[in-house]
């Protein structure tokens, strides 16, 4: 419920806005005193002129006043003008003339004009001409007799008088003259002060501005940050797994990855391709999608350069994105996923050579970005080694199962195949036996069958992988009369080209699983900084977590300094 009480003190006292400091208040008691005093007039004088005059000066007394209660101060000067010409007809009609005490009543009328003139001097000292004349022209009446002259009215009181007026008047206008000036250069002070308040709030808003927009780029950081993190983690989760299931089928551990891809990334499509002996086709391994099965169902490939983006990519090796499938022209719409809206295609290369391509999609348009181009190109990597790794084994089982001895260059270690059918482990090889030295030096294939001495016949294979020898085959035979035919050496040659092949697989897959573990480990610390939001907290977590994988060493983080 509104509060309609009326407060009279702050109707009186309380200033409006765009109001001077005690303005209201000055002009309605002095207004409200000036028009009591003239009604007081009407009542004291008998001559009916002056009764008129005051009735007159009463009137503009409550005009003025009126107008001051509505907060209107320009016509305030009508009331000391006014008042000053009805005490020269009151002093001259029922006074004594020029010389009643009444005319020092112009004294404070001039004062309250400068009052009203707060900035403009010019109508005050008009009104003081104004009362000085009005002075002197009462006293020349009463020298010529033009009016009553009972107290002999000379030129001396008359230039007496007027001189005591001028010098009130001037020294109360220079009074206020400096008052003026003061005023002004509070106004001015005060107007610059309101100036620099307005351009503080702007910078300050400015400011408050500049800090959400930084704090919000900040957050997105932050959030990028996390997502990114979230991907590397999810792409060491997928190695990781594909890595303990290396030993399917590999339509199945395709399968897998497809799956494992669209689960832990949220894409609605994954494909992995194959590029085929002839390298015309990439051809649809796995997929993890609906409309993916359909087209595995009818043995779906695309030419190596064709149309599509796949197509595209088999072609070149570089990662495609279509951020809208509408407007790419590479685009190929599949009627089997109707719901794409942008797609990335990344190949699958081992070395320089591309074995596949791996196609995401999603329902989403622009839902690639370079950082995902990123991420999905070292998940690529990832799964091109696992392929590379799976078809080696398969290639290089047969013929790792069918080593006789053999000789890892530069160590005394190997296997022995028995001839009772036992393989053991053999650390007393014959690597100083001339056959085995010769195959290591000169990395050729070494028959004796009749040696010197009591030397059984022997073989020397090395085993080379890309033209470096990496260790030998050393095939002893049990009779001494033994001869070795083409046949056998065809044999252990073979598998000597097998077990090298097998070999370098296994080391790609160890080195795979190492680079998977060394991916998880990155995901897990880059998750932990990223969930950091200040620069001390993310340096003290950089450092703990890269202490805690560097034992033994000490780790420092320095940002900033060094600079000249």
């Amino acid at each position: 419920m509104t509060n309609t009480t009326f407060n009279f003190r702050d109707f009186i006292f309380k200033d409006r806005p765009g109001e001077e400091e005690g303005q209201r208040a000055e002009a309605i008691i002095t207004l409200a005193l000036g028009a009591v005093s003239t009604a007081a007039g009407i009542f004291a004088y008998q001559h009916p002129l002056v009764v008129g005059a005051s009735a007159f000066v009463n009137i503009i007394a409550l005009f003025t006043l009126f107008q001051a209660l509505r907060g209107r101060y320009n016509h305030l000067i009508l009331f000391p003008a006014v008042t000053a010409a009805g005490i020269c007809i009151a002093a001259i009609f029922e006074g004594e003339g020029s010389h009643d005490l009444l005319w020092m009543g112009n004294i404070g009328l001039f004062l309250l004009a400068n009052v009203y003139a707060r900035r403009n001097s010019f109508p005050a000292i008009a009104l003081g001409i104004f009362m000085i004349l009005l002075f002197i022209g009462t006293g020349v009446a009463e020298i010529n007799n033009l009016l009553p002259n009972p107290f002999g009215t000379t030129v001396e009181h008359v230039a007496l008088y007027s001189f005591f007026f001028m010098t009130i008047m001037g020294a109360i206008l220079a009074v206020f003259q400096r008052q003026r000036t003061l005023l002004k250069s509070a106004l001015k002070t005060r107007n610059e002060q309101i100036l620099v308040n307005q351009r503080l709030e702007e910078i300050n808003q400015t400011l408050e501005s500049q800090v959400q927009a930084r704090t919000k780029d900040l957050n997105q950081v932050n959030e990028q940050l996390q997502t990114k993190a979230a991907r590397l983690q999810a792409v060491s989760e997928i190695t990781q797994e594909l890595m303990t299931h290396i030993e399917e089928k590999p339509d199945d551990l395709l399968t897998l990855a497809a799956q494992l891809i669209s689960k832990k990334l949220n894409f609605y499509h994954v494909g992995i391709f194959l590029i085929d002996e002839s390298r015309e086709y990439a051809v649809l391994r796995a997929t993890n999608s609906k409309g993916g099965q359909q087209m595995l169902a009818r043995h779906h490939q695309l030419k190596v350069g064709g149309a599509g983006i796949v197509g595209y990519v088999a072609l070149t090796g570089r990662p495609r994105i279509a951020l809208d499938t509408s407007a790419d022209v590479v685009f190929f719409n599949n009627p089997d996923l109707p719901e794409t809206r942008s797609e990335i295609s990344l190949p699958l290369k081992y070395g320089n050579t591309v074995v596949g391509v791996l196609d995401v999609q999603s329902r989403e348009a622009s839902a690639f970005s370079n950082d995902d181009a990123d991420t999905l190109s070292a998940l690529a990597n990832q799964i091109a080694i696992v392929i590379r790794s799976m078809q080696s084994a398969e290639e290089g089982r047969y013929a790792a199962s069918q080593e006789v001895r053999f000789v890892q260059k530069g160590r005394e270690s190997g296997y022995t195949f028995k001839p009772d059918g036992t393989i053991a482990a053999s650390n007393d090889l014959p690597v100083k036996d001339p056959a085995v030295e010769k195959a290591i030096v000169m990395g050729e294939t070494v028959v004796l069958n009749q040696p010197s001495g009591s030397g059984a016949p022997t073989l020397a294979i090395p085993v080379k992988l890309r033209d470096r020898v990496i260790g030998v085959i050393h095939v002893e035979a049990a009779q001494a009369n033994r001869i070795w035919t083409d046949d056998e050496v065809s044999l252990v040659q073979a598998v000597s080209d097998r077990a090298a092949l097998a070999l370098d697989n296994a080391r790609l897959l160890e080195e795979s699983q190492r680079r998977a573990a060394k991916e998880q480990v990155i995901g897990e610390i880059s998750q932990r900084i990223g969930a950091g939001t200040d620069v001390e907290g993310i340096l003290r977590t950089a450092v703990r977590e890269l202490g805690a994988q560097l034992r033994g060493a000490q780790v420092t983080v320095e940002i900033g300094g060094g600079g000249n």
